[in-house]
């Protein structure tokens, strides 16, 4: 499949993959082609990683979700990420990330690209930082040098897409300061280059080095995923300077991307406002030609820790409605603690209701259809048919167990209005 640019990794996946990935969408072949051709989708293959299931990213195809997992240096268990990893896949992620910042980061990565079908994400900048921290020296030490060699490493064993913080330019940084943020800089990538950039008095590498990581992620199909550094982490910062800065910087990126054959994705907001989530999404939208945007949330309010994965799922509802593509989990554990595989569970189930509650605003028709659906099973009171419709299936079987087989539910008993009408 020839496209406009020349990628001759991405033209095989096309090739290869092409036919299946429009089915499982819906959509046609060259509708895919051409949405790939003009950047508004992507596609996340690697082709080093073995038996990885292409998935396109991006409208008209449906809205995927993203599960974040990895070690921190409070909580190193390779054995329970392995477990985080089976319950992505069980629960219906379309991707994961590795975000581990403790133990052999090469290790776990290698081991979670064998053992997934899942496209896998990182942030390379951690693992060159983890270096540094492990040990007891200053982030701020890196190099250009080894920032890119670590992103080639990682591209080379088959990394899918990857989070690079393009956009945090040092004037970007300066207003975020200027400003007075509540919560300053949240990201963690961004704080590092943050103060990278103030230690060395120079502009922030993935920046200065641009044409560079172009140059790798194009030789292995590698998703460049724009990361919003400057992303606001309170609802009092949203929509500042420093926000709107670097996402105009990441529309010019992503258009110098794309003439060099380089897909990629914009990263969106943290913690808005629910009556700003539609005018920050269109915005970005608009300031970054479509591209396909990949949200953290986003999370509507400050005040739910232990339910943050209901305000994200709420902000993240409303913005696939208005055009986000790409919904990033936010787990129970958000701003207290590491997810454990219970959290990692409820944080997929949560975003993966936000995205059916979007493609069903927008009238796709699957999504539709399967409320509709729903509601015929509901009225017949067929409840194999409801569990296989369910977003989460095994939950309704076992709620059902607990209460015995009864036709009529547990609540209703021989109140049901269904059965009331029976006759009638």
């Amino acid at each position: 499949m020839a496209l406009f640019y020349p990628n001759p990794r991405l033209e095989s996946v096309l090739d290869r993959h092409l036919e299946a990935m429009a089915a499982a969408e819906g959509l046609s072949p060259d509708g895919v082609a051409a949405a790939v051709a003009a950047g508004t989708m992507t596609v996340l293959a690697n082709p080093g990683h073995g038996g990885v299931r292409p998935t396109l990213i991006g409208q008209p195809a449906a809205i995927k979700v993203n599960a974040n997992i990895g070690t921190s240096p409070l909580l190193n268990d390779a054995a329970m990420e392995g477990e985080k990893l089976r319950i992505c896949e069980t629960a219906g992620a379309d991707t994961v990330m590795d975000l581990s910042t403790a133990g052999d980061l090469d290790a776990i990565r290698r081991g979670m690209l064998a053992a997934t079908f899942l496209p896998l994400g990182t942030v390379p900048v951690y693992a060159v930082a983890n270096r540094y921290i492990a040990a007891e020296a200053d982030p701020a030490g890196m190099t250009e040098d080894e920032i890119l060699a670590e992103i080639e490493k990682q591209a080379a064993q088959g990394v899918d897409f990857m989070t690079v913080h393009c956009g945090v330019t040092a004037r970007a940084v300066d207003l975020s300061r200027e400003e007075e943020r509540v919560t300053g800089i949240v990201s963690r990538g961004g704080a590092i280059l943050a103060r990278w950039m103030r230690r060395n008095g120079r502009e922030n590498p993935f920046y200065a080095r641009f044409d560079d990581i172009l140059d790798i992620a194009r030789a292995h199909n590698v998703v460049l995923s724009l990361g919003d550094g400057l992303r606001p982490g309170a609802g009092a910062d949203a929509g500042d300077a420093a926000q709107w800065e670097e996402v105009i910087e990441l529309g010019r990126l992503a258009r110098r991307a794309r003439a060099r054959g380089v897909q990629v994705m914009i990263e969106g907001p943290g913690h808005v406002p629910l009556n700003l989530v539609a005018a920050h999404i269109q915005c970005i939208k608009r300031l970054t030609a479509q591209a396909p945007l990949y949200v953290l949330g986003p999370l509507t309010t400050d005040c739910a820790p232990g339910y943050d994965h209901i305000g994200a799922a709420i902000g993240g509802a409303l913005a696939g409605t208005f055009g986000a593509d790409f919904l990033c989990y936010v787990t129970p554990a958000e701003h207290l603690t590491l997810p454990c595989a219970d959290d990692v569970r409820q944080g997929i189930m949560a975003s993966r209701i936000a995205a059916q509650a979007a493609e069903t605003a927008r009238g796709r028709e699957r999504a539709v259809s399967r409320n509709r659906d729903m509601s015929r099973a509901r009225k017949a009171l067929d409840w194999e048919a409801m569990a296989e419709l369910a977003i989460d299936p095994a939950l309704v079987r076992e709620r059902r167990r607990q209460f015995g087989h009864q036709q009529e539910c547990a609540m209703c008993g021989k109140f049901c209005a269904v059965r009331m009408q029976d006759g009638l």
